[in-house]
């Protein structure tokens, strides 16, 4: 039987990433403004202002997606409810440990990797797991926020890594 799962962590629109998007547009009319009365070089500036403020506001709205496919998980980053990009798989098999963010398992854990990933949405206030994986030659840490679903499905597959409490 297959096991599979999708979990979508979503965030709200940021007061930052509505002020970026009506400067965007404010930018962009001033700069037609200026091509009208004849200043191209006003029109150049403005204009690579804008398309500097759209690029930036994509990593203002981002979201991430948790897909859990018979003991692979698939982890996407969602911006602006458009572009999905895969940030990381991996199997839970390869999982050292995967518990709770502040536990005594992760306090106790020793070796520790530097590499630390974070994937959960800056103002995400639930709870936090950390997963320390073995990737190839190197071991990274990330931070994510599976929910009670994933957790359960990945204890079948490895049950000796995953620290629920």
């Amino acid at each position: 039987m297959d096991n599979f799962y999708e979990q979508l962590l979503t965030t709200k629109k940021h007061f930052a990433y509505k002020v970026a998007n009506v400067l965007m547009y404010l930018i962009v009319i001033l700069g037609v403004a200026g091509l009208i009365i004849g200043k191209f070089s006003l029109f150049i500036i403005f204009e690579l202002i804008a398309v500097g403020i759209f690029f930036f506001k994509k990593n203002l709205f981002i979201e991430y997606e948790y897909i859990f496919t018979n003991g692979e998980i698939d982890i996407d980053k969602i911006f602006e409810m458009k572009k999905r990009k895969r940030i990381i798989n991996f199997n839970v098999k390869d999982a050292q440990i995967i518990a709770k963010d502040n536990s005594q398992y992760i306090k106790d854990f020793v070796n520790k990797p530097n590499k630390v990933i974070n994937l959960y949405p800056p103002n995400y206030n639930g709870e936090i797991f950390v997963a320390i994986l073995n990737k190839g030659a190197e071991t990274i840490m990330i931070k994510f926020a599976p929910d009670e679903k994933i957790l359960n499905l990945a204890f079948k597959y490895n049950p000796r890594a995953i620290k629920k409490s």
